[in-house]
């Protein structure tokens, strides 16, 4: 294996590379709706943009609904501090979580779930497939409306090359572990 690949030992395991594209998946245990208010989720991308700017991870896209979330990022130099940055904002929003519903040390997160996105159409595809995923979930008839995504942000602020590549790939045929 080349020394650019960095294992972290975990079933699937995890592959990093630096500065490639990632796209993660986490979710709630039971598939719980904790981040149902939108103080929570509020507070859940607040906090993941405040870790992934401390490690260096240029964020994408995102998306946060009732019991998960997804993001696209690029990973810095080193990619493997992906699995700490993931832990950081687990351990801060469940503590919060937590202290909101005033259940003490009750477990909030279940999992994540990483894809180094190595060709440019996955790439393209997910990051159409993350800005949609509020309508798939039925939380905004357009995703424009819906501000725990990237979606708005993107329209505005994206290239239009970028953006016109982006909503011509089709997503309904790509697979990510979606089913909450």
């Amino acid at each position: 294996m080349d020394d650019i690949y960095k294992v972290y030992l975990h079933s699937p395991p995890h592959y990093f590379i630096p500065n490639a594209m990632y796209m993660v998946t986490g979710s709630i245990l039971h598939k719980q709706n904790l981040l149902n208010e939108n103080t929570r989720k509020e507070f859940f991308l607040q906090t993941l943009f405040e870790r992934a700017k401390d490690f260096n991870w240029n964020l994408q896209a995102w998306a946060v609904l009732h019991n998960h979330y997804h993001f696209i990022g690029e990973s810095p130099e080193n990619a493997g501090t992906l699995p700490k940055l993931i832990q950081q904002v687990h351990s801060i929003t469940a503590i919060q979580i937590n202290k909101w519903d005033k259940a003490s040390g009750r477990q909030v997160w279940h999992n994540y779930w990483d894809t180094c996105l190595t060709y440019e159409k996955s790439y393209l595809a997910r990051l159409h497939y993350v800005h949609m995923n509020p309508i798939k979930h039925g939380l905004a008839e357009d995703a424009i409306n819906y501000p725990y995504c990237s979606y708005r942000w993107f329209v505005e602020k994206g290239d239009d090359i970028l953006k016109e590549q982006v909503f011509a790939q089709p997503i309904n045929k790509i697979n990510v572990f979606d089913d909450f």
